[in-house]
């Protein structure tokens, strides 16, 4: 059906709109209120911004669909939007795995430990933490003030595990695996450690400090003096949060800096009245847009995975959709969220504060893109020349061999990418014909192996090939032998592709590079210079962390050999499901029988035998 027809069709209901380009992809994902109103305006209207005209030059196709409510619409606008990263939506930017505290808050007594990855499972996360050193400190803290359980395992309210570990020994916990504390009492503990990290001190003062006094009341002055410096310790926490509200409220505070399609949105955390940490982020495709409209924009994306919402978000500018975000965020937690635009006081001062950030956090990441930018293709344009290349050597390819006395030989391949590493393109080898400590005929292997896995994608077409199209540039860690290794190869492939050698020094740094006709010169103050040494450090680190995780996992596997009616299979079962010993360590019974393959008495001897029975 043609577009034309396809807007009288148009109902005067609610829904999400997608449109497409001529191959069918989704380029854009919208809400409406009244869905024949909005999407007749892209064809209809006139005045579009620059962003939405070029948009609407590659609409192809659209389709829509109808939901119950407006809240309803923008759920699935959000869920649409994360699943298509459509080209033309305000997209949020956040590669950033920075760290979260977890408490386990649905088990009778929970742990407190740190983590990356978040998990709908009942547990309270804070964060997240953009200073690891700081996210120590506090951990540390609680660990010595708080005394709850420092290891991971699920303690059952009644049921006792049997024995303590040293921790309890050392008075460093409560000890509830041997019924020493009762879940009641824990739980007001974890209340203590909750209201801790929302940013309300006193608690801990007092209890640092009795302790402190007791200590030194005993003439116990080693303890009394460490107590001391825990107190300072939470001093300088302390410090690091400005008071901004004599209140003692929390609420986030969100402001916007738009420019060249970028922008950044800074968000500071208010807890308790203080700033307890800040974060920034940055949204592509933001041509056009007023600062309101991004700050919607990523209010949609951030809270939609947020571990904490307030009740309070105060923001730079308002936008059309402030009632239905409050509904949807109110939901969310099941009590009523205010976003609110602050127009004089000391709130005001605070978003301009913000806002300042914002701007000198998107002025600076434009000026590092463009020393990057700049670096990248002066060294590539310098390496092209010096290496005598006909073309710019935009892909490279980088091998690197690694053993302990020939045993667990390993290759490695890193692709770097318009001078960047391109880890997804990056390939592991386990040599598997090459024998003894035999780095030349490894290296045969390994680009042999490359070389042939990309002449069968090539020659047939597959769809999302893993080794081809070749790069413009092979290079080898190794002198002239390693180099002669991989010419003679490409030469049996009959590809022609030039290949040389980074060379070390006698201290294995970077010293420069070989080639057919010996070695080229390179100044070891140049960008050239640099681009090799970031290469040559990334293969060896690649082709290191193989063969240390392929001789990790071959002594965890001869750890578990030592238990009864565990061999080579049954381990391989057992660190397959968990990913490691101490994992497999503090698996329950239960967990252990569930595993297929491993029967109740191999599942009764491992456990017995980590846990001493």
């Amino acid at each position: 059906m043609h577009i034309e027809e396809k807007l009288k069709t148009l109902p005067d209901k609610s829904g999400v709109y997608i449109m497409k380009n001529s191959s069918g992809e989704i380029i854009y994902v919208g809400k409406a209120k009244v869905l024949k109103n909005r999407v007749r305006q892209y064809f209809k209207g006139h005045n579009h911004s620059i962003k939405v005209s070029k948009m609407i030059e590659n609409i192809a196709d659209f389709e829509y669909i109808i939901t119950d409510s407006e809240q309803e619409a923008l759920i699935l606008e959000n869920n649409l939007i994360k699943e298509n990263m459509p080209k033309y939506n305000i997209l949020l930017k956040d590669d950033k795995t920075y760290p979260f505290i977890k408490i386990t808050l649905h088990e009778d007594f929970p742990s407190v430990f740190m983590t990356r990855r978040i998990i709908r499972d009942g547990s309270k996360y804070f964060g997240p933490y953009c200073n690891s050193a700081n996210l120590k400190e506090i951990l540390e803290l609680i660990d010595d003030v708080f005394g709850l359980k420092k290891c991971k395992k699920a303690i059952v309210s009644g049921e006792p595990d049997g024995k303590s570990c040293l921790y309890y020994q050392m008075k460093q916990c409560s000890a509830p695996c041997i019924c020493n504390i009762d879940k009641d009492s824990y739980r007001k503990i974890v209340d203590d450690v909750i209201s801790f990290l929302n940013g309300k001190y006193d608690g801990i003062y007092s209890v640092l400090s009795d302790k402190m006094k007791q200590a030194a009341s005993k003439l116990d002055f080693e303890t009394a003096a460490s107590l001391r410096d825990k107190i300072k310790s939470l001093d300088i926490i302390g410090e690091k949060q400005k008071i901004v509200s004599s209140g003692g409220a929390d609420y986030d505070v969100i402001a916007a800096y738009n420019s060249n399609d970028n922008a950044c949105i800074e968000i500071f955390f208010v807890r308790g009245g203080k700033i307890v940490g800040k974060e920034h982020y940055f949204l592509s495709n933001t041509e056009g847009s007023s600062n309101g409209i991004l700050i919607c924009e990523f209010i949609k994306q951030y809270y939609d995975r947020s571990t904490f919402i307030p009740s309070q978000i105060i923001v730079q500018e308002d936008f059309e959709e402030n009632e239905e975000l409050c509904d949807w965020l109110s939901k969310k937690i099941n009590k009523s969220v205010k976003i609110t635009i602050p127009k004089i006081g000391d709130k005001l001062k605070l978003i301009n504060m913000i806002a300042a950030n914002a701007k000198k956090e998107h002025r600076e990441r434009e000026l590092k893109l463009m020393r990057d930018i700049s670096f990248k293709n002066h060294a590539l344009a310098g390496l092209r020349d010096i290496t005598g290349m006909s073309v710019t050597p935009t892909v490279i390819e980088a091998y690197d061999i690694s053993n302990i006395s020939g045993s667990h030989m390993v290759g490695a391949m890193v692709t770097f990418e318009n001078g960047k590493p391109c880890r997804e393109k990056y390939r592991n080898f386990k040599i598997k014909y090459s024998a003894g400590q035999d780095d030349y005929a490894c290296m045969r292997e390994v680009l042999e192996r490359r070389i042939e896995n990309g002449i069968k994608e090539r020659d047939s077409n597959v769809e999302n090939p893993k080794f081809y199209p070749f790069p413009h540039i092979f290079l080898v860690d190794g002198g002239e032998a390693h180099l002669e290794v991989a010419i003679s190869v490409l030469k049996k492939y009959k590809l022609n592709i030039p290949a040389f050698g980074i060379v070390k020094d006698n201290r294995h740094c970077t010293d420069g590079l070989v080639g057919e006709n010996g070695r080229l010169n390179i100044a070891k103050n140049s960008e050239e210079f640099m681009l090799l040494t970031q290469i040559q450090d990334e293969m060896h680190r690649r082709a290191i962390s193989y063969h240390r995780q392929l001789r990790s996992k071959s002594l965890l596997e001869s750890e578990l050999s030592q238990i009864n009616g565990v061999g080579e299979k049954r381990s391989k079962l057992l660190l397959k499901q968990f990913r490691s010993v101490k994992r497999i360590k503090n698996a329950t019974l239960e967990e252990l029988e569930a595993i297929p393959g491993i029967d109740a008495k191999t599942a009764q001897n491992v456990y017995s035998y980590f846990n001493g029975l």
